[in-house]
């Protein structure tokens, strides 16, 4: 066993199942002790059982490591707060968060009813604001510095027709964690987005033909076991020198994605003509959609 996180505390929300699952076993393999976050739902969030934390949990202590299972909700302030208080009075703090943690409820602006969007929001975006806030006021107040890891995708980046509530649900911790990245900054905390693309449950449920290069994945190439290498350096010490990042694993690649920058402008010397306005704006922001 190395020891890349050796003596590491890390929470792993999600991770009883699919990436979340595969990160807390690579952690542990590398030495930090793992508290295993899962509220064992289904897919679509319905439901709940503890047993896929716990079975995570006895596979790194069979392994000789060292775990905790947790099922919270992370929906709930309170239940997320008790994560990060339980890992500093039981274990003594909390150097990483990684939040995994998701469910998918699939429909069109015209499908998605208000509850999806709700329930969606409320694991997706509410939870990972929870847990990093509880896991931010430690870290102010503990001076250790740590690391935040929070799960992206690219549908929160180009959207996705049939999953509106997940896009939007993403492109939120997104934002929530680059805003985080210069406040913790000073802390010595790094916060980072990362989008798996590994074939768990939640791309099982997705139309072949929406995925993108679909025949690769039913190759062992999107295995989820193939994604924790990126977030094991991530939460290590040597990863001190990037935050603020959108990163990417996707098969045996990993991708660093540039931030949006402006690309066209189309200027007016004084207030807005509304015929000079009319008569300029495709022609200005036309060839650079078509650039795309």
């Amino acid at each position: 066993m190395s020891a890349r996180l050796a003596g590491k505390i890390a929470a792993v929300t999600g991770g009883g199942r699919g990436v979340g699952r595969e990160v807390a076993l690579a952690f542990a393999r590398e030495g930090a002790v793992v508290v295993v976050a899962d509220l064992g739902v289904e897919l679509d969030g319905t439901g709940g059982s503890p047993l896929p934390a716990e079975e995570v949990a006895t596979q790194i202590r069979a392994a000789g490591g060292e775990a905790r299972a947790h099922a919270v909700d992370v929906g709930d302030p309170d239940e997320a707060e008790s994560l990060v208080r339980n890992a500093v009075d039981e274990l003594g703090r909390l150097d990483i968060l990684v939040n995994a943690a998701g469910i998918l409820r699939q429909g069109t602006i015209f499908e998605q009813t208000r509850e999806d969007w709700e329930a969606t929001l409320r694991v997706h975006l509410d939870g990972t604001f929870n847990t990093t806030r509880a896991a931010a006021a430690h870290w102010r107040e503990s001076g250790r510095g740590g690391r935040l890891i929070n799960a992206g995708s690219d549908a929160g980046l180009y959207g996705v027709e049939d999953s509106v509530a997940y896009a939007a649900a993403k492109a939120g911790v997104s934002v929530l964690t680059l805003s985080c990245a210069e406040t913790l900054r000073p802390y010595g905390v790094t916060a980072n987005v990362f989008h798996p693309q590994a074939a768990t449950r939640m791309t099982g449920s997705i139309p072949r033909d929406r995925l993108p290069e679909p025949e690769r994945w039913e190759t062992d190439e999107f295995d989820p076991a193939h994604v924790p290498p990126a977030l094991v350096y991530l939460a290590s010490d040597e990863a001190g020198w990037i935050t603020g990042c959108v990163l990417a694993g996707f098969g045996y690649e990993v991708h660093l994605y540039s931030l949006p920058r402006r690309v066209r402008s189309l200027y007016s010397p004084g207030p807005w003509e509304l015929d000079v306005l009319f008569d300029r704006f495709r022609q200005v922001f036309e060839p650079a959609l078509s650039a795309r």
